[in-house]
Formats: C-alpha cells, sequence, structure tokens
C-alpha cells in the first residue's frame, strides 16, 4: 500500500532477475527481464515460461523501446507498444 516501498522492493526484485539471468548467462535484456518478472525466472532460463508470459514480455519491451527514445510524448506511440 505505500507506493515508496513498492518502488524499492520492485528495484531490488529486478536487480535480483537480472543478477540470476546473469549468471545463467542469459542478457539481461528488457524482454527477459520481463519474461522473468511474470513466468518466473527458473521458467525464463530454462526456455520454458508459458505463452502469456512472452506476449507480456513482449509488450514491456516494446513499451521500453518507446519510452527509450527522445522524450516525444507520441501517445498513439506508447499505445500501440502496449498491444
Amino acid at each position: 500500500l505505500d507506493r515508496r516501498t513498492s518502488d524499492i522492493i520492485a528495484v531490488q526484485h529486478y536487480e535480483w532477475l537480472k543478477g540470476k539471468l546473469e549468471a545463467a548467462g542469459r542478457p539481461a535484456t528488457p524482454y527477459n527481464i520481463a519474461l522473468a518478472w511474470n513466468g518466473g525466472v527458473n521458467a525464463a532460463i530454462s526456455g520454458r515460461a508459458p505463452r502469456v508470459a512472452h506476449s507480456y514480455a513482449q509488450r514491456a519491451a516494446n513499451l521500453a523501446a518507446v519510452l527509450d527514445k527522445p522524450q516525444t510524448a507520441d501517445k498513439p506511440q506508447i499505445v500501440a507498444a502496449l498491444r
């Protein structure tokens, strides 16, 4: 319920996932981190994540790519990335 605490925990979980992926020889890309976040780190590492987790990871990677671009605030582009 506390946004600040939730953000701290989310960052720690992200770093933990990143470390686990890298230790397993997997690149810590936005796609792989989102896949591990949604489908489980062991499933992401072993290649056994469910289809729905891959769908989530693709949307997250698309959104990360849009947000990584210079700040043009193109709302339709962000909405398209979420699909």
